[in-house]
């Protein structure tokens, strides 16, 4: 990746694999129109396999640890949600929703930050699903924001990003990278789990009740190990040697009724049940959060 200038613009040059390259212009970019919400090349070098776009501020992994204010992580939020519904709407799924695909133009620090713009970013690895198609058997996405088929490599298709974007809420909201590497995390994999195995136990523990758990196993299907992976991990989701409590006992949401709604309808293990992009826009926790 690479970066210039000219005039007053920054712009960014990104080199694009010849697959993924051809992919994208074939499949993506001719059922996408400009929109505000999602960065598009805006500018083409097709001997070098170059996309060039327009350069914007900060991520939204790096802003959170900059003490943003609750109004500004809801705007960019909120807009963040309105590029995945553009996605959507156009049968394209993006795959890999995280903090850092998230890119905002902003002025001020502090109290005093204003948001100006934000987009998704990484187009060039979203999937054109139209209805009746789907992914399966690719590990789609980033360990941390990863949905639960997509850890056991099921079928993946826009559900799978509303689950990610969950998570991606509740970093903003909270700080916490809630299926990270952490501590927990090191000190289960040192005693010989798998890492993916403790990120699904801890999705089944803090999102999981017994509909949604058993339509993950129907939308699983006929793979019997994953089948009897997630058995076990939902009838040890409450074993007192874990500290995964469900999301609704969590203490620093307890008293914010409309966030958990949103983040339940948004995190259903069952990827059929849960909210869509346009519906999760219409929820009350993002009403008051446009950019003005």
């Amino acid at each position: 990746m690479g970066y210039f200038r000219s005039g007053q613009e920054n712009f960014v040059l990104k080199d694009i694999p010849e697959a993924i390259f051809s992919s994208f212009n074939e499949d993506i970019r001719p059922r996408l129109r400009e929109s505000p919400f999602l960065r598009l090349p805006c500018d083409t070098i097709p001997n070098q396999r170059t996309f060039v776009y327009k350069y914007l501020d900060d991520d939204l992994l790096s802003l959170v640890r900059k003490q943003l204010p609750v109004q500004a992580r809801k705007q960019i939020l909120k807009a963040s949600l309105r590029g995945i519904a553009e996605l959507h709407s156009h049968d394209i799924v993006h795959l890999d929703i995280k903090p850092d695909n998230i890119m905002v133009n902003y002025r001020g620090t502090g109290a005093d930050m204003t948001v100006d713009q934000v987009q998704i970013i990484d187009l060039e690895n979203a999937a054109y699903l139209p209805k009746g198609r789907c992914i399966k058997g690719m590990l789609a996405g980033n360990d941390n924001w990863r949905s639960p088929e997509a850890h056991l490599k099921g079928e993946l298709n826009k559900p799978s990003d509303i689950f990610s974007f969950a998570a991606v809420c509740i970093y903003a909201m909270l700080g916490k990278v809630i299926f990270g590497a952490d501590e927990d995390l090191r000190k289960h994999e040192a005693q010989g789990a798998f890492p993916y195995v403790i990120r699904l136990q801890r999705q089944v523990s803090y999102f999981g009740d017994r509909k949604g758990f058993n339509g993950l196993i129907t939308h699983i299907g006929d793979d019997e190990i994953n089948c009897q992976v997630l058995g076990f991990l939902w009838d040890d989701r409450v074993a007192d040697y874990h500290p995964y409590k469900p999301f609704l006992e969590w203490s620093n949401v307890i008293d914010d009724a409309e966030f958990k709604d949103i983040i339940l309808k948004m995190t259903n293990l069952d990827p059929q049940q849960r909210v869509t992009a346009h519906e999760a826009l219409e929820h009350p926790w993002f009403s008051g959060s446009e950019i003005d």
